[in-house]
Order: structure tokens, then C-alpha cells, then sequence
């Protein structure tokens, strides 16, 4: 048995592992599940505003939800856009997000977007990725947008947070990404619960196969 105490242990660090993400958030047909910090604020601010929709000339798109993890000026928000129009993630359709993503906070918002890269995320969660950043006032902030498959509507996730804290939400944003789907659907397991899932099941493998070899040992 003392053979398979590394792999048990393991197992109880990943299953004691404080989980990265809150509660689920569900908005026009989608659901995900933002970073546990963070929780939904006034919509009232926002009402007028096309702000994260971030969508092309021929596609509307409205602001369903907005969220922070604090009131100072050094808190991040996610915006939660529904964008009235299919998406389906390729090379022509993340050229297309980042383009879209530079016109909309260049000329509907006023804010000058360097823009950093633009990547297609293969996976469970099909996406398009645009990372940049934008300076308000003294203050640099890094701009983090995701539009997500989906037909006949389509989820659009933009991050906005001061440069110093990037790195440090950079794990929940990806799990809350991988998150997302429609409604009825099924939803993607954060990665440390996936791992932990997985290695329960080899370590409970493991213990189930030296039982049977000592059972077959005294047997025999």
C-alpha cells in the first residue's frame, strides 16, 4: 500500500485545491462561470452603451452582464456581451474579432488599443482570442476579449485589468473561458478538477490491482 502513497497524496492535494471559478452566470442562452472574485455589478451604468459588444458592421450586439472584484482603481471587469449573429472560429474569423476588437475601442469607446495578438483556441471551447492593451489616464490596462462559438447568437467575454495583475488571473480567466456553452449543452470541467478526476481514477486502478494480486498471492 505504502507504494501507492504518492499517487493518493496527489490526489488529496488536487481534490483540496481551492476551486478557481463562482457560481454559474446564465446570459442570452449561454452559461459560464466567471472567477470566483468577481461578482455582477450595476447594469445601470452601462445602459446606452454598446461597450463589449463587440461585433461586425452586418451583427448587433447588446452588454448582458457586467462584473468587477472591486470598487478601487486597481479592480478588473469582465463585460458579458450577446452578439445577435453566428461565430465560427478559423483564421479569417480571428483576423476578422481582432479587427473588430481595435474598431470598437478606438472609435465607439475613445480608447487607443495596442493591439498585442490575436490567437484561434482549438479545444472543447472553439474561440477566438484578442489580448492588447489600453492606457486610461496613468493607469496601463491589459485587454483580454474571447468571442466564443455559436449559432445563431454567440458570446463575447472582454477582461479589462490593471498590466500588474495579469499574470495573476490568468488561470481563472482561461478555466471560466473553458466554461462557457449553451444552455443544454455540456459545460467544460475546470482543468484542476478534470486532473483530479483522472488521477482518482488511476490511483483507485492502482489500489484496485495490488488487491487483487495479494488476494491472488494468498490463493495461490
Amino acid at each position: 500500500m505504502l507504494a501507492y502513497a504518492p499517487m493518493l497524496s496527489m490526489v488529496l492535494l488536487l481534490l483540496a485545491a481551492e476551486p478557481t471559478l463562482g457560481s454559474p452566470l446564465k446570459q442570452g442562452g449561454f452559461t459560464f462561470r466567471p472567477p470566483k472574485q468577481f461578482r455582477v455589478t450595476r447594469m445601470d451604468l452601462f445602459h446606452g452603451t454598446k461597450v463589449g459588444a463587440i461585433a461586425t458592421p452586418d451583427t448587433s450586439g447588446y452588454l448582458a452582464a457586467a462584473l468587477v472584484d472591486g470598487d478601487g482603481e486597481d479592480a478588473a471587469s469582465i463585460l458579458v456581451a450577446v452578439v445577435d449573429g453566428p461565430f465560427a472560429p478559423g483564421p479569417s474569423s480571428r483576423d476578422e474579432v481582432a479587427t473588430e476588437t481595435v474598431r470598437h475601442f478606438n472609435e465607439e469607446l475613445g480608447l487607443k488599443l495596442s493591439l498585442e495578438r490575436a490567437e484561434l483556441v482549438n479545444g472543447a471551447v472553439p474561440r477566438v482570442e484578442v489580448l492588447g492593451s489600453v492606457r486610461q489616464g496613468s493607469q496601463l490596462r491589459v485587454i483580454h476579449v474571447a468571442a466564443f462559438e455559436g449559432e445563431p447568437k454567440h458570446l463575447v467575454i472582454t477582461l479589462s485589468a490593471p498590466s500588474g495583475r495579469a499574470d495573476e488571473l490568468a488561470t481563472a480567466l482561461r478555466d471560466s473561458f473553458d466554461s462557457v456553452h449553451a444552455e443544454g449543452g455540456p459545460g467544460g470541467a475546470p482543468r484542476a478538477v478534470a486532473w483530479a478526476a483522472l488521477a482518482l481514477v488511476a490511483a483507485l486502478f492502482l489500489v484496485s490491482v495490488g488487491l487483487w494480486r495479494r488476494r491472488a498471492a494468498r490463493l495461490g
